[in-house]
């Protein structure tokens, strides 16, 4: 006969509640059968039945769980998989669980380290934009840090992994200009702005996430600035987080500014050429549209909403910066 219990990321409570808490999962757990149809979303190793039930609760994916407590084996199964419940298990000590409710874990996922998602895009689409626990590479969430995501943008799911702003807004066109700080992608020795590791926390804390754990997040990108327009460009032949160079598809999704309101988004990309990526449409310097310019003696960080690689960017803003976002 079936029993339930309350799930609820800290800890297991057997039978007592038939009806979800404000921050449990509930589960409905019959033992002794082992047989299902249709192939598991995921099957691993797990010490105790507690382990795999808190696999499935932090997966929204994962709707049935099988528990084979000799082997000590977890297998998730997602919607419209099911166990049959006529076929009995080989042996004693496997459980079956089945998910009935996921009410609060929303309110849970990504709000502490143990708690962390592998990025935003993992967020229930209703979360609020805001600092979230994240664990790109997955594992053992030892090394799970806080990032922040934007949940509004565009359908949301963005991971923010850099926030830069400015060494010479007031004179922009100066050589002494260039965006700061840098991530630590791969670019000509002669880039001298400071490098960053550290992921941000909000837009105006300037700092960029290890570049490596970029591609783990998507190949998306959204980049926002408050003096120029905001771009979502999808990866074609040309990729940033691939740091690959060619074509991409690129959307205006927010106007800044006034100015060349007609103008088309960039459709090529060229991460390594020069002192940082570059977004342009057909030449790299004569329609420029973003220039990640890292270096403070030549050039300078073009943000031009009409890709001519001039100084159209919005005048007079107070502390100017811009940011890059991630999903897949």
């Amino acid at each position: 006969m079936p029993i339930t219990f309350v799930f609820a990321l800290i800890c297991l409570s057997l039978p007592v509640k038939t009806q979800p808490e404000e921050d449990g999962v509930l589960f409905e757990i019959e033992e002794n059968v082992l047989e299902f149809d249709g192939n598991p979303i995921w099957q691993g190793k797990t010490n105790s039945l507690m382990g795999c039930s808190q696999t499935c609760a932090r997966q929204l994916a994962c709707k049935r769980v099988i528990f084979e407590a000799n082997k000590g084996t977890c297998v998730h199964l997602g919607e419209g998989q099911t166990h049959l419940a006529n076929t009995p298990a080989k042996q004693g000590g496997t459980f079956y669980l089945k998910k009935i409710t996921t009410t609060g874990i929303y309110s849970l996922l990504g709000t502490s380290k143990s708690a962390a998602v592998a990025s935003c895009q993992t967020l229930h689409s209703q979360s609020q934009s805001g600092v979230y626990w994240i664990d790109p590479d997955g594992g053992s969430q030892v090394n799970a840090f806080r990032a922040y995501c934007d949940m509004k943008t565009d359908g949301g799911g963005w991971t923010l992994v850099w926030s830069y702003s400015f060494t010479n807004y007031g004179a922009f066109t100066s050589e002494s200009n260039a965006v700061t700080p840098r991530p630590n992608w791969q670019v000509t020795p002669e880039v001298n702005v400071p490098i960053s590791t550290t992921p941000p926390i909000n837009e105006t804390n300037f700092n960029a996430m290890n570049f490596a754990l970029w591609k783990l997040l998507g190949r998306q990108i959204l980049i926002k600035s408050n003096i120029n327009n905001w771009l979502v460009c999808h990866p074609g032949t040309g990729s940033l987080v691939d740091w690959q160079e060619g074509e991409v598809s690129c959307k205006v999704v927010k106007h800044v500014t006034d100015q060349c309101l007609n103008a088309l988004a960039p459709s090529k990309i060229s991460p390594s050429k020069g002192y940082g990526p570059k977004l342009y449409r057909d030449n790299e310097f004569h329609s420029l549209y973003y220039y990640f310019d890292g270096y403070t003696s030549k050039n300078w960080p073009s943000h031009d909403p009409c890709g001519t690689g001039k100084s159209n960017h919005l005048k007079n803003v107070v502390n100017p910066h811009g940011n890059i976002y991630i999903r897949a």
